[in-house]
C-alpha cells in the first residue's frame, strides 16, 4: 500500500480536494438556475455552461506539459484557486446574464490551470495497483465536501438568493489556498524526457474518445437535472437533496470501488461503470415526480465512481515517466471538451424534443461509448490486475 509519508501526502490533497469540489458540484446544481434568474432562456444558460468549460479544457495539455518541464505542481494549483477568485466573487454584481457568463468563462479557465498538477500528483505518490484506490480516496473526500456543502448552499440560496452561491465558493477557495499554502507536499517528480510528436499520444486520442463519447449526454444532465427537478416542483432545498443523493452515493462507494479497479484492471472497471451509468441515465428518463431523481442519481453515481478511477489510472499508465500531467492534461482536453458541449447539446435537444429527449440522447450517447469500448478493448481484456505489494 501507500507508503506512510506518502500517505500523509495524500491525505492533504484529499483535504484540497474536500474543499475544491465544492464548486464544479455547486455551479452543476445552480448556474444555469442563475443565469435563467438573470433573463437567459434555458438553451442560451446551457450554452455558457458548455462553453465555460470547452475553453477551460483547452488549457490541460499546456498547464500538465509546464507542470512536467517545472518539475513542481504546488505553483500550479496556486495560481489556479488565487486568480481565479475574484472573478468569481464578482458575478453576483454583474446585471447582464451574457456578461455574468463571459466572467464565469474566464474564471473557470483559469481554475482549470491546476487540474492537471492535481492528478498527476496522485500518480506522484502512489504505484501501479494502488491508483485506483489513490483517485478513489479522492473521489470520496471531494464527495464528502460537496454533499455538506449541497446541504449548507441549498439553505443559503433559499435564505439569500441565488447570488449568496458566490460568495460561498470565494470563502470555501480561500480555504484551498490555505491547504496549498501550507499542507500541501510535492511527490516524487522526475524529469520529463524529451517530448514526442503527438502523433505517438494517438492510442491516449483513441481511448479518450471512446471513453468520452457519453459525456455529450452527461454533461447535458449534469446541467439539466437541478432545472427539470424544478419542473417536477421541487423547490431550491429540495433540489440541493437530489444532489446530495449523488455526492453521498459517491463518497460511500469511490474508495472500494477503486480499489475494486486495481482488483480488476481499468478497462473492465471502466466498461462496468459504463453500463451502470446508463441505467441510471434510463431512470432519469422514466421518473414523473423529483423524489424519483434520487435512485437516478444514485445509480448513475455509482456507475461513474467506477469509471473515473479506471479512466485516469489507464492513462497514467500509458504516460512516460515525467509526463504524467501532461498526458493527463490530454485526456482531460478531450474529456472535458466533450463533456462541455453536452450543456450545449443538451440546449439544442431540449428546445427540438423537451426534458424527455435530454436523457434519451444522454442514454445514447453512454451506450455508443459502452459500443467504443468494447469493440476497442473488450475482446482482449487484460489479465486482472494484481494488487501491488504491501
Amino acid at each position: 500500500m501507500v507508503r506512510d509519508t506518502d500517505r500523509r501526502s495524500l491525505l492533504a490533497l484529499a483535504l484540497y480536494q474536500l474543499l475544491a469540489s465544492n464548486r464544479s458540484g455547486l455551479f452543476s446544481v445552480y448556474l444555469v438556475l442563475f443565469l435563467v434568474g438573470r433573463g437567459a432562456s434555458v438553451p442560451q444558460a446551457l450554452a455558457i455552461f458548455s462553453a465555460a468549460y470547452v475553453v477551460a479544457s483547452l488549457t490541460g495539455p499546456a498547464a500538465g506539459r509546464w507542470s512536467d518541464r517545472v518539475g513542481k505542481r504546488r505553483p500550479f494549483l496556486l495560481f489556479a484557486e488565487a486568480a481565479s477568485l475574484p472573478f468569481f466573487v464578482v458575478i453576483p454584481w454583474i446585471g447582464s446574464f451574457w456578461v455574468a457568463g463571459l466572467v464565469f468563462v474566464v474564471a473557470e479557465t483559469l481554475l482549470a490551470v491546476g487540474s492537471p498538477a492535481l492528478n498527476a500528483s496522485v500518480a506522484d505518490i502512489t504505484r501501479r495497483g494502488e491508483r485506483g484506490w489513490g483517485y478513489g480516496f479522492l473521489a470520496a473526500s471531494g464527495a464528502m465536501g460537496t454533499m455538506v456543502g449541497i446541504l449548507i448552499a441549498g439553505a443559503v440560496v433559499g435564505v439569500f438568493g441565488l447570488e449568496a452561491l458566490f460568495y460561498l465558493v470565494g470563502v470555501l477557495m480561500c480555504g484551498t489556498i490555505v491547504l496549498v499554502v501550507f499542507l500541501f507536499q510535492e511527490g516524487h517528480i522526475e524529469p520529463a524526457p524529451p517530448r514526442r510528436p503527438l502523433r505517438e499520444m494517438k492510442d491516449i486520442a483513441v481511448f479518450s474518445v471512446a471513453a468520452s463519447v457519453r459525456t455529450l449526454g452527461t454533461g447535458a444532465v449534469a446541467a439539466f437535472y437541478a432545472y427539470y427537478a424544478h419542473v417536477l416542483g421541487a423547490n431550491d432545498f429540495e433540489v440541493s437533496l437530489v444532489a446530495f443523493a449523488g455526492f453521498a452515493t459517491s463518497a460511500a462507494v469511490s474508495l472500494p470501488l477503486g480499489r475494486r479497479v486495481d482488483r480488476i484492471g481499468e478497462i473492465r472497471g471502466l466498461l462496468y461503470g459504463t453500463a451502470i451509468a446508463a441505467a441510471g441515465l434510463l431512470l432519469f428518463l422514466i421518473a414523473g415526480t423529483w423524489p424519483e431523481l434520487v435512485p437516478a442519481r444514485v445509480v448513475y453515481q455509482v456507475g461513474f465512481a467506477l469509471m473515473s478511477p479506471a479512466m485516469l489510472s489507464w492513462v497514467v499508465r500509458q504516460a512516460p515517466s515525467g509526463r504524467r500531467a501532461e498526458y493527463l492534461g490530454f485526456f482531460s482536453l478531450i474529456n472535458s471538451t466533450m463533456w462541455s458541449c453536452g450543456p450545449f447539446l443538451g440546449g439544442v435537444v431540449f428546445s427540438a424534443t423537451d426534458a424527455p429527449g435530454v436523457f434519451t440522447f444522454a442514454i445514447v450517447m453512454t451506450c455508443v461509448s459502452l459500443a467504443l469500448l468494447y469493440g476497442l478493448y473488450g475482446r482482449t481484456l487484460p489479465e486482472r490486475a494484481a494488487a501491488a505489494p504491501g
